[in-house]
């Protein structure tokens, strides 16, 4: 029987599901086959996400080949298109998405491989299946905190064991890099650092082992490394969740440990929401807010995208994502925020800004942490509770060393001063987009009229 298994955002060996699971069906005779499929439709416009991703795919073609194993890549626009280049199959395994469109997309496949294809779709993303924990009432959990106390009761899977040498000789596919691809991957110029399986590997094993215990306490200072870093592993399957979870419980208990678990479980309960509650990407969770007037100043918004709002906190955190394809978590509650309240901008347009420029984008947890932000979504900060940028600064950047790394213009001034220049300070620097008090009092009006 010829298997095959449809890479997406699993570039990965250790504890792939997938993986796992085809050797344990596989029988002698059989042959399994590596495939993905590179719809052009998904690349333009080529942006910073997409030089992480297929700089990350390309090194895991190289390492595929290092272990004379390959990837076969099939260039398609339809399901029906792909299916047909699939060729004789008498299984395919996949890993599951069940946020859509790609839900869809797998079942089209699905129904077009017909009854006489074994399909076998697999949890590997996340810890539990987004139909994991509901209510006594059979509902799904609305808010994190009895959503997390259901999941603090479920231990969690470990992480699925993935014989090399057994896929070695179970493997007949090579790498194939067809025009499409090659075009893709020509586009690529950044320099990526520590990218593939093994970099994943020994930044996760350097956070448990280092900064973990410190985790609750550092994790909102952008100018140290006091997060994990490990979100775009996670986007591209580099590393698998149950290998981190794995080792986050392993460590020793502290509070920093605990933190960390908890926001993996953040992860959960925001991809459960987005499944449970379809369409999210494009209404708020909260349906008193549907019809909310939002501003519509194209100048402010694209001031906000470039890091030019005269808010040094918030220029420095765009700036980061701008230049690195990445964002402190404390920023990136920060900047939306300031875009949702400060200029009432609707949460919708950030959302598709972080999307095109974050290589850690996940539509569930993006989606999740703006409406949060914007006081639209479930479990979300009250509308009345406006992030000040100026205090955020002063208390999680005390000595403006984040800010002086991105908005260099302000690297002459004293600590006290570049968190929130006066006019004279301001030589260089753009001039605030708008008045905080001011833009508080109408975000408020603005917030409570929609009640």
């Amino acid at each position: 029987m010829r298997r095959v298994c449809w890479f997406r955002s699993d570039f990965r060996l250790h504890d792939n599901h997938m993986l796992h699971r085809v050797l344990k069906d596989a029988e002698e005779g059989d042959e399994v086959a590596f495939v993905f499929w590179l719809n052009p439709k998904y690349c333009d416009p080529f942006d910073t996400r997409h030089d992480y991703y297929f700089s990350t795919m390309k090194r895991f073609m190289d390492e595929l080949e290092e272990r004379d194993l390959g990837l076969h890549v099939i260039v398609a626009e339809t399901e029906d298109d792909f299916v047909d280049q699939l060729g004789a199959v008498g299984a395919l395994y996949f890993n599951a998405e069940y946020v859509e469109p790609f839900k869809q997309r797998d079942d089209n496949v699905i129904k077009l491989l017909g009854d006489e294809v074994l399909v076998v779709r697999l949890l590997d993303r996340h810890l539990f299946a987004p139909n994991a924990f509901t209510k006594k009432d059979g509902d799904p959990y609305k808010v994190y905190t009895p959503f997390k106390k259901a999941a603090y009761e479920e231990v969690p899977p470990k992480p699925y064991e993935v014989s090399r040498d057994r896929l070695k000789r179970l493997v007949t596919s090579k790498n194939e890099v067809p025009p499409e691809l090659k075009k893709q991957f020509d586009r690529c110029e950044r320099e990526w650092k520590a990218l593939g399986e093994t970099a994943a590997k020994r930044r996760l094993t350097d956070f448990v082992n280092e900064r973990i215990n410190q985790y609750d306490e550092d994790r909102d200072v952008p100018s140290i490394a006091g997060t994990s870093r490990l979100s775009p592993y996670l986007r591209t399957g580099v590393l698998s969740i149950r290998t981190v979870a794995d080792a986050v419980l392993s460590a020793p208990k502290s509070k920093g440990r605990d933190t960390y678990y908890d926001e993996l479980l953040w992860r959960e309960f925001y991809y459960m929401i987005m499944v449970q509650f379809p369409g999210l990407k494009d209404r708020p969770f909260n349906d008193k807010y549907k019809h909310l007037d939002w501003e519509d100043n194209d100048e402010q918004f694209d001031r906000w995208c470039r890091g030019e709002t005269g808010y040094p906190i918030v220029d420095a955190a765009m700036r980061q994502m701008n230049e690195t394809g990445w964002m402190h978590n404390r920023l990136r509650m920060i900047v939306a925020s300031f875009l949702s309240k400060h200029l009432l901008i609707d949460w919708r347009k950030g959302e598709r800004y972080f999307e095109q420029k974050l290589i850690d984008y996940e539509a569930a947890s993006n989606i999740g942490g703006w409406q949060w932000a914007a006081s639209v979504g479930t479990d979300a900060v009250p509308y009345f509770r406006i992030f000040n940028p100026t205090t955020q600064s002063e208390k999680f950047d005390k000595d403006g060393t984040f800010i002086r790394k991105f908005v260099p213009e302000l690297d002459h001034l004293d600590a006290k001063a570049i968190h929130f220049p006066d006019a004279s300070e301001r030589d260089g620097y753009v001039d605030p987009i708008v008045d905080h008090k001011e833009a508080r009092a109408r975000a408020l009006e603005r917030f409570k009229d929609a009640q």
